[in-house]
């Protein structure tokens, strides 16, 4: 490895350019340098860059029969530590590789400077949207978690201005965001007769979309069904101690 071009290594692995990116070394200046070359450059321990590459590349493939038997509170925190986290990280560079390449290669790629537009659309969309379900969504599952196993009547009054209703409705808005981006890129083809950034970021932008999908999957799947099922469970006995009194 030490002795390939950075654009030999970026051929093998896209990923190269997101961790490369993260320590400050931007991978499309230097294509025809070695890793080595460029660490030394730029001071950078070349072992930080390895092992960022192998987590990046080598994640975990989630398995969601085991998260099934995740509680509510743990999956929240799963999902923000593997999803969010790392949305959060790879926005910027997604962005930063969108307008390096328009700029260099918008004659060979005019649909690049639609698609920059496009993007810092989406990517306010998105914040917006991981920030709405760290904030709002999943506190009130974990509301949701603690009374359903130890039940007080204050929840009614913490839980009056929200409920999961409201999240299932703003989730199928904002599902599948990347339609569009998708669309407009061929469903992010390439060939190996396209510029190599190109190709990076297509690849970088297939990757998050993956991300995405694995994101709403598990919030499809196992979170939302799990938090209705618990707010169902709450209400019924709101209603019991009602009739109660």
């Amino acid at each position: 490895m030490l002795d390939k071009n950075i654009s030999e290594l970026l051929e093998s692995n896209h990923a190269y350019a997101t961790v490369m990116h993260w320590h400050g070394i931007d991978a499309f200046s230097y294509l025809n340098y070695t890793l080595d070359e460029v660490c030394k450059l730029k001071n950078i321990n070349i072992k930080l860059i390895e092992l960022e590459l192998t987590e990046l590349s080598y994640r975990p493939k989630t398995v969601l029969e085991k998260l099934k038997r995740y509680a509510p509170s743990d999956l929240c925190n799963f999902l923000l530590k593997h999803h969010h986290n790392y949305a959060q990280r790879i926005l910027p560079v997604i962005e930063h590789h969108i307008e390096q390449t328009r700029v260099a290669l918008h004659d060979s790629y005019p649909q690049l400077h639609l698609l920059s537009h496009i993007f810092e659309e989406f990517k306010g969309d998105f914040l917006r949207h991981i920030a709405y379900e760290n904030e709002k969504v999943f506190p009130y599952i974990k509301l949701l978690e603690k009374h359903t196993v130890s039940f007080h009547h204050s929840w009614l009054i913490k839980a009056k201005d929200f409920s999961i209703e409201d999240f299932i409705i703003k989730h199928h808005h904002d599902d599948d965001e990347m339609h569009h981006i998708k669309k407009l890129l061929n469903h992010y083809r390439f060939d190996e007769r396209d510029a190599l950034p190109y190709k990076v970021l297509m690849l970088e932008l297939k990757s998050f979309e993956n991300e995405l999908k694995e994101h709403s999957l598990i919030e499809e799947e196992i979170l939302i069904p799990t938090a209705i099922r618990m707010e169902k469970k709450i209400r019924a006995r709101l209603a019991s101690l009602t009739k109660t009194n």
